[in-house]
């Protein structure tokens, strides 16, 4: 089960009070939190160290104390607009991986065309405008319809690992995208 705590940011953040005690949350799920007056180490370095580390933005923000004396994080975020957590089952919330598109071929990128205006394949292939988003939870064996519509084998062989080392269920070959290491790669 993953949680998402409603109306909070996406990633990590840190909250810095005015007396310097912090806490760090990640998607709105806190994770630890310092008090400077009992010299607990800072948690705002962990924080940018994990957003680094998993991909993810990071924020600070800097808040006045709370005005009631017995305060808590709890309240802090609440001040904030952060709701209620939420379970979301595993099949909710689920990776995307976005890549460069030099790890497709000139060939790829027009069959990839092609399926994003024919009728059978436009609801899970679709044209970014800066590459292909292809759906793979969308269609049953997405991997054999990529395979016979003549997909290469060095495109369906990213997708697969993406598959089955992340579990993703899209993938975003994007001129922006970063290429991947180890994986083959086409000039066109």
């Amino acid at each position: 089960m993953e949680k998402m705590t409603e109306a909070a940011p996406y990633g990590v953040t840190v909250i810095q009070l005015e007396n310097f005690d912090e806490a760090l949350y990640l998607h709105g799920d806190c994770l630890a939190c310092a008090s400077y007056a009992e010299k607990d180490a800072p948690v705002c370095g962990v924080g940018e160290r994990l957003a680094e580390a998993l991909g993810v933005p990071f924020k600070l923000l800097t808040l006045p104390i709370p005005k009631i004396e017995e305060w808590a994080w709890n309240d802090v975020v609440e001040s904030l607009g952060w709701g209620k957590s939420n379970a979301l089952c595993v099949r909710v919330v689920r990776p995307v991986l976005e890549c460069s598109t030099s790890h497709i071929t000139l060939t790829d990128n027009h069959i990839l065309g092609n399926m994003t205006r024919n009728l059978s394949s436009r609801e899970w292939v679709h044209n970014t405008g800066m590459g292909f988003m292809i759906r793979l939870d969308a269609v049953r064996f997405p991997l054999l319809k990529l395979k016979r519509n003549e997909l290469s084998r060095a495109a369906r062989w990213v997708i697969w690992q993406g598959m089955k080392q992340a579990n993703i269920s899209m993938i975003h070959f994007s001129a922006n995208g970063d290429c991947l290491d180890g994986v083959q790669t086409f000039e066109w």
